[in-house]
């Protein structure tokens, strides 16, 4: 072992420490002082981590892009990408003193684009991947002039006034119903003066009369007062043949005080009618009749003042108007 003296050991020593380990990097004791280039790299490097933060914060400067946000995390989780390869690859490009913008572009483009040389971009605004772009092409001063904000807007299609033509909003118009005009006293809640659509195609005229009693309040015949007439009366002769206003089904037969010999048929859709005040029925309960059918005919059975057809027709369980849907004389 060569012996030296303390002397020769203390210059040696100086002369090791004050020799550069590489250009442009001073050593010292408990500092690192940084050339021209390390200093323009490392500017580089917090400019694009801030494009990138303020990107990332966004979801309070622009909610609407949050969602986004999410669909595209989501999409990176759970893709078959080998982050350890990708960072490896970063820090190959930092050691070999390759731009700070171009290497981040890189890494956007593996992790959120792996495919995005493969497919053509869709129109839109811009997305994260063109804000890598324009780090890897132009550098931090093109990527700023993308954070304005109207790149984060989605474009919105243009609102429209709906009162702007007319004043008033849109009618909701239920076209199974034609309004009627009324100005007369309460209905009851299973009346209406509307004229419905009763869906059933073909109806005739039961009997072809005059209008003895119409629709609605009238002083009663043989009670008197004021009472709701749930139908119409038709005069007609006793014997008059009483025809199926439309095709359906005997819903029930019967016999009382008040209506005398009466049957009711069910036409489906909600839609029924009723007749009383019969000298005889031609039905049975249950039994299938086609349109026009006999079923019945007139008479003055029941609280009556002489022959007459009383017709009722509902919808739903609303009691109509039955002029609107028959013939009179």
């Amino acid at each position: 072992m060569e012996s030296m003296t303390y002397q020769e050991w203390s210059r040696r020593r100086q002369e090791r420490w004050s020799k550069p380990s590489r250009p442009g990097v001073r050593r010292g004791r408990g500092k690192v002082a940084l050339g021209a280039r390390e200093r323009r790299r490392l500017a580089q490097l917090a400019v694009c981590v801030a494009l990138f933060a303020v990107v990332l914060v966004g979801k309070g400067v622009f909610p609407q892009r949050l969602e986004q946000v999410r669909e595209t995390l989501g999409a990176v989780l759970h893709a078959d990408t080998d982050f350890a390869a990708v960072f490896a690859g970063v820090g190959r490009s930092i050691q070999d003193g390759e731009p700070v913008s171009e290497t981040l572009g890189a890494l956007w483009t593996q992790v959120f684009a792996p495919a995005a040389a493969e497919e053509p971009p869709a129109p839109g605004p811009v997305s994260g991947g063109a804000l890598a772009g324009k780090l890897a092409s132009g550098g931090a001063e093109s990527a700023l002039a993308l954070l304005d904000g109207s790149w984060m807007a989605e474009e919105a299609p243009p609102e429209t006034d709906p009162f702007q033509t007319t004043g008033n909003p849109p009618a909701q118009v239920d076209t199974a119903v034609l309004h009627v005009d009324y100005d007369g006293p309460a209905l009851p809640a299973n009346a209406s003066m509307d004229r419905y659509d009763l869906g059933l195609g073909e109806t005739v005229t039961p009997a072809l009369g005059w209008v003895s009693s119409p629709f609605g309040w009238r002083e009663h015949p043989v009670d008197g007062g004021e009472k709701f007439h749930n139908g119409v009366d038709l005069a007609v002769n006793t014997g008059t043949p009483i025809g199926a206003f439309a095709a359906g089904t005997v819903d029930y037969i019967g016999d009382s005080p008040v209506y005398g010999l009466y049957l009711q048929l069910d036409h489906g859709n909600g839609v029924t009618s009723f007749y009383a005040h019969c000298s005889k029925l031609c039905v049975q309960q249950g039994e299938t009749v086609a349109m026009g059918e006999t079923v019945a005919e007139a008479g003055e059975t029941g609280n009556a003042t002489g022959p007459h057809l009383h017709l009722e027709i509902k919808k739903d369980g609303v009691l109509l108007n039955p002029v609107y849907y028959i013939e009179t004389q």
